[in-house]
C-alpha cells in the first residue's frame, strides 16, 4: 500500500521541475536576441570614441574573427545577431593602445549580454 504523503512528494517535485523548466524557457525566449553591447574607456576611465572592438569565436587552436564593430561618443557599442555560446572581445585604437582580450561564456547560443566592466585600453600593450 502507498503512502498518500509519498504520493504528495512525488507531485510536488514534478510540478516544481516544470516550473522551472517553463521559468527557464520563459528567460531563454526573452534573452536570445543576440545582442552584446558595453563600452571602452582609456587607463583613466575616459570613454574613447573610434575604437576598435573585435568580437571573436574560439576553435580548438584560432580565434577566428566573427565581427567588428566601432565605439561612438560615449564609447559604446553593440553586436547584434550573434549566435555564439562562448566569444572574446577586444579593443584597440590607434595611438590609445590595446586591451587584453577577454572571454565570456554564455549560458545559450544567442544570449544577450551586457557587460558589467568596460573594455580598457592600454591594458594589453601599444597599438
Amino acid at each position: 500500500m502507498r503512502s498518500p504523503g509519498l504520493l504528495k512528494r512525488f507531485l510536488i517535485t514534478l510540478t516544481a521541475m516544470a516550473l522551472v523548466t517553463a521559468a527557464w524557457n520563459v528567460y531563454v525566449v526573452l534573452n536570445d536576441d543576440g545582442t552584446i553591447s558595453g563600452r571602452v574607456v582609456d587607463g583613466a576611465g575616459n570613454p574613447v570614441e573610434g575604437a576598435k572592438v573585435t568580437l571573436s569565436e574560439r576553435s580548438l587552436l584560432v580565434a577566428r574573427p566573427r565581427g567588428q564593430t566601432v565605439t561612438d561618443a560615449e564609447g559604446q557599442f553593440a553586436f547584434t545577431g550573434h549566435r555564439l555560446h562562448r566569444l572574446y572581445l577586444e579593443a584597440s585604437k590607434e595611438g590609445a593602445g590595446r586591451g587584453s582580450q577577454r572571454e565570456y561564456r554564455l549560458y545559450f547560443k544567442g544570449q544577450n549580454l551586457e557587460l558589467e566592466e568596460p573594455l580598457q585600453l592600454g591594458a594589453g600593450g601599444a597599438t
